[in-house]
């Protein structure tokens, strides 16, 4: 081999180590850049992670409000349900005693109509034996008179 041949072979050695080199950094010039994008999706994936876990918290604060409404609203409805048929007990018992209340009036009337219509009847008879009297009386006077 001749010097001559040993430069071109040199020269076509260093372009071939050349255009493997510029290969090279362009491959990792495109890995650079799709560790970049990555990198990059990678932190949006966190930050939606973390909202998403921000929202599932606050999600379950609701439910446990609600949770707790609807036992509050449970044993009210059922406080209201007792008190509502307590109440229905005691009207019950007060429309009874009403009733019994009434036909106790209404006997108690139909004995003050008798009582007042024998004390009518009473006071007729009495006046009857006044007059009856006050004729004796006034027959005696006449005979003693006499």
């Amino acid at each position: 081999m001749t010097p001559r041949t040993l430069v071109i072979i040199n020269t076509i050695g260093c372009l071939l180590l050349t255009a493997l080199v510029v290969v090279q950094w362009r491959g990792e010039r495109k890995l650079d850049d799709t560790v970049a994008t990555l990198r990059t999706q990678l932190a949006a994936a966190a930050n939606q992670a973390a909202e998403d876990a921000k929202h599932r918290a606050a999600l379950e604060r609701d439910i446990a409000v609600l949770k707790e409404s609807i036992e509050a609203t449970q044993k009210a409805a059922e406080s209201s349900t007792r008190a509502l048929a307590e109440k229905e007990v005691l009207a019950e018992r007060l429309q009874t005693e009403l009733t019994a209340a009434t036909e106790q009036v209404a006997a108690w009337e139909v004995a003050l109509k008798a009582r007042d219509a024998r004390i009518l009847s009473l006071a007729a008879e009495i006046d009857t034996t006044r007059k009856r009297l006050d004729e004796a009386i006034a027959k005696l006077k006449e005979a003693g008179a006499r």
